[in-house]
């Protein structure tokens, strides 16, 4: 039986992505991400079926919000499933871009997606403007990368503190096979890798922060350009400045955790859940964190194993073998 997943899936794959107008980068990642698209939108299905439940609500009447959508996938699914209006948001202009000449060649209901370019002021400033209170937001695999919680939960919320929220993180700080990869990829970033697509992160994020400073504080000894460079890991050039500047050193707690300072993205920072929780407490939130699951659909050995997992993962409230988790943020 055709399912407005497995339908979009045909046309996703259907899809030349060799005569789309698109960045090199954008289309290497649609071709690496369309052999398993299946499983991410088994992961999209989850979140928004859920979420249509705790509003109780007819899918028609729903304004969603996609944000960090990239490439747009959860937003086409959200149509394919009924969501009667789609608010995509990107802060990268080619991901917005790419998701614009993708969205025609899969759906007809272009008509119901709102394409957005710009992070959560830009988003309010347009849903104020326009009247819109949506009913949630969705961010996949993109709160492990913002900068400020804080700041995003305050803004993402003042667009209306009744919606609820849904992300999911593979930063998993139970897992500890994805805490030790995901400890190589930051030091990666921190100390440099010629092998990386961006030149911060091939230069070394602590080796840009002391460029930095040295331009900005000339006067300054190489020992205390070694001691600034390394205690503002965290920061972006704005906040060094301040950090220089006030004599106020970001001492990080994790020893690994470490931010893209010209971009101001984490290199999907590892939090405790308490974090999020507090965070989203002081705003009058409560979380729920529910266990992802791996790619049940895999042949073989590997899928037989994937699917005991799913299994136990189901059964048992430990996070230790979850691949992902998902974020469940509804207002008290």
């Amino acid at each position: 039986m055709t399912t407005p997943q497995s339908a979009l899936v045909s046309r996703l794959r259907s899809i030349d992505l060799a005569s789309l107008p698109i960045s090199d980068y954008n289309r290497r990642y649609l071709e690496r991400l369309l052999p398993s698209v299946d499983y991410y939108l088994d992961i999209y299905t989850q979140g928004l079926q859920h979420l249509l439940k705790m509003i109780d609500k007819d899918a028609r009447d729903v304004t969603m919000v996609d944000y960090g959508g990239g490439h747009g996938i959860l937003s086409l699914l959200a149509v394919e499933l009924g969501i009667g209006r789609v608010l995509y948001i990107d802060i990268n202009p080619d991901s917005a871009n790419t998701f614009e000449l993708l969205a025609p060649k899969v759906t007809l209901n272009t008509s119901n997606i709102t394409i957005l370019c710009g992070d959560t002021l830009d988003l309010r400033n347009y849903c104020y403007s326009h009247n819109i209170l949506p009913d949630f937001t969705m961010g996949m695999d993109v709160i492990e990368h913002i900068y400020c919680l804080a700041d995003f939960f305050s803004e993402i919320i003042s667009v209306n503190p009744r919606q609820h929220l849904l992300f999911t993180t593979a930063s998993n700080p139970s897992n500890r096979r994805i805490v030790r990869r995901l400890h190589k990829e930051m030091t990666l970033d921190e100390f440099g890798d010629p092998n990386r697509h961006d030149p911060y992160s091939r230069k070394g994020f602590l080796n840009v922060r002391r460029e930095y400073i040295a331009e900005h504080f000339p006067d300054l000894s190489s020992d205390q350009l070694d001691y600034w460079a390394k205690n503002t890991r965290g920061l972006c050039f704005e906040d060094i400045l301040r950090a220089v500047e006030s004599e106020s050193p970001n001492l990080l707690l994790d020893p690994y955790n470490t931010c893209n300072p010209a971009t101001r993205s984490w290199t999907e920072r590892i939090l405790p859940l308490s974090d999020y929780e507090n965070l989203l407490q002081s705003y009058g939130y409560t979380l729920q964190v529910v266990n992802g699951f791996y790619n049940s659909r895999n042949r073989g050995i590997k899928g037989l194993v994937q699917r005991r997992y799913n299994r136990k993962l189901k059964l048992n409230k430990s996070r230790s073998q979850a691949p992902f988790l998902f974020l469940y943020a509804s207002p008290r």
